[in-house]
């Protein structure tokens, strides 16, 4: 087979599966971002999930730190964050928890909805003194 004819098979084959809607799943959503000093408590910025999709929702964190600004040695070993879905009117439930040990934290597909996670433990501690520092924290839902 020529390469032309090759090339117009192959841009058939494409065109058709286009056609039929079958393709990659993609998130119908998400955002990257960075935490610079945050104590336990802290919320993350809130989303909106229309459910469009059946993909996961994740959390995902890369270059963690956690330091006291006393000696600068890093005390991170994992961070506790809950995901929690806004309720109008009535505390927000927490609906899935995970430690991230600076990795993904995959909280499945979720009903429709805003959501946002809470930072709420550093290395199984409460309150420790440390703020985390998260080079790039990406989110998809």
């Amino acid at each position: 087979m020529n390469s032309k004819r090759k090339i117009a098979t192959v841009a058939a084959g494409v065109v058709a599966i286009a056609g039929l809607g079958i393709g990659p799943a993609f998130a119908e959503g998400g955002f990257s971002s960075k935490i610079e000093g945050w104590i336990t408590g802290k919320d993350s910025r809130h989303w909106s999930d229309k459910n469009r999709d059946g993909v996961s929702t994740s959390v995902k964190f890369s270059g963690c730190t956690a330091h006291n600004g006393g000696s600068g040695e890093d005390h991170f070993k994992y961070a506790t964050i809950q995901l929690k879905k806004e309720r109008s009117g009535l505390p927000d439930p927490v609906v899935a928890r995970d430690n991230n040990y600076c990795d993904t934290s995959s909280f499945g597909d979720r009903s429709k909805g805003s959501y946002y996670f809470k930072y709420t433990r550093l290395n199984g501690y409460d309150q420790t003194g440390y703020k985390l520092f998260v080079k790039r924290v990406v989110v998809k839902y």
